[in-house]
């Protein structure tokens, strides 16, 4: 007798990494369940087609809630902060958590940030934003681990390659070609690709045991940032230049912001705390190059280029 597919309730699942892994899944014939704030959206639509089970409202919504997990056996949870309440993430990830419980999920993938183990390692300053961003990513993984799920595994993923398809992030970028950043000239920035994340997960559920109770660093390509430039300006046929602050621009710019300046410090560290050989052995990783070129209509949409 046939063993039957997996049932997964994907949270995120209209965003870059729950996206990503709700289309894989559902290539793979498995039951993927979720909830969405527009089922008519383009992107819900798409999850339709591919055989998700949609249920409309938000991580607010305990009935929706309670709908999209009734009958799953494994969870992945990507939940977005707050920046007006800093509390709200932990809150919802508390009642999703009770609520799986309650509905016999067996297994968690969560997918944090690669800052948590930075954090760990005491190289955030305390008074800082992005501290209390990673301590309440940090909170997440701990309230997964201790709520007795038979199997749990953190996904700590780097920078998204993605990021560079979001105008609004990099203005400089699109307005004037340069990137100002905070790296230095031979610090390796961790790219990743959301299909990575998604290739991860996939893995994570399919060997419950062999990636119980372990936190992965996720990237899918190490490049400096002038490199990583490069191939940008390559793709969109003009050239990009990475703009390196010294250590007074650096202070002065503490002084003004101090989200800018820790967020992109954290860069810096990044490929201190991935496995590269590690995570080749287990999926197939994407380069920069490759992301480039799969995304290359989207890039011509954001940046406005006219069709070659």
């Amino acid at each position: 007798m046939s063993v039957p597919p997996p049932t997964v309730c994907v949270f995120g699942a209209t965003g870059h990494q729950g996206g990503a892994l709700a289309h894989q899944l559902c290539a793979l014939a498995w039951n993927v369940h979720a909830t969405v704030r527009d089922i008519h959206s383009s992107r819900a639509s798409a999850l339709t087609a591919a055989g998700a089970h949609l249920t409309e409202g938000d991580w607010d919504n305990n009935d929706a809630l309670r709908t999209a997990m009734s009958g799953c056996d494994k969870l992945f949870l990507c939940l977005m902060p707050d920046l007006t309440d800093h509390n709200r993430e932990l809150r919802q990830t508390a009642n999703i958590i009770r609520i799986a419980k309650d509905a016999g999920v067996k297994q968690v993938v969560a997918s944090t940030s690669l800052g948590v183990s930075m954090l760990e390692d005491r190289l955030v300053e305390t008074s800082s934003f992005m501290y209390k961003h990673l301590a309440n990513k940090k909170a997440i993984e701990k309230a997964v681990a201790d709520a007795g799920f038979l199997h749990y595994t953190f996904l700590r993923p780097s920078f998204l390659m993605v990021n560079f398809l979001n105008i609004a992030r990099y203005p400089e970028l699109h307005a004037k070609g340069t990137w100002t950043t905070t790296m230095t000239p031979r610090s390796r920035l961790a790219l990743l690709d959301a299909q990575d994340v998604a290739g991860m997960a996939t893995a994570a559920f399919q060997e419950p045991e062999i990636f119980h109770n372990r936190a992965i660093g996720l990237a899918s390509d190490l490049l400096t940032a002038q490199e990583t430039l490069d191939k940008l300006g390559n793709a969109l046929c003009r050239p990009l230049k990475a703009i390196f602050m010294t250590d007074e621009e650096i202070a002065e710019a503490q002084q003004k912001s101090t989200v800018f300046v820790n967020s992109q410090s954290s860069l810096r560290l990044m490929e201190q705390y991935v496995d590269m050989e590690g995570l080749a052995k287990t999926i197939s990783l994407t380069p920069f190059q490759d992301f480039l070129h799969r995304e290359q209509e989207q890039l011509k949409r954001v940046y406005n280029l006219s069709p070659q």
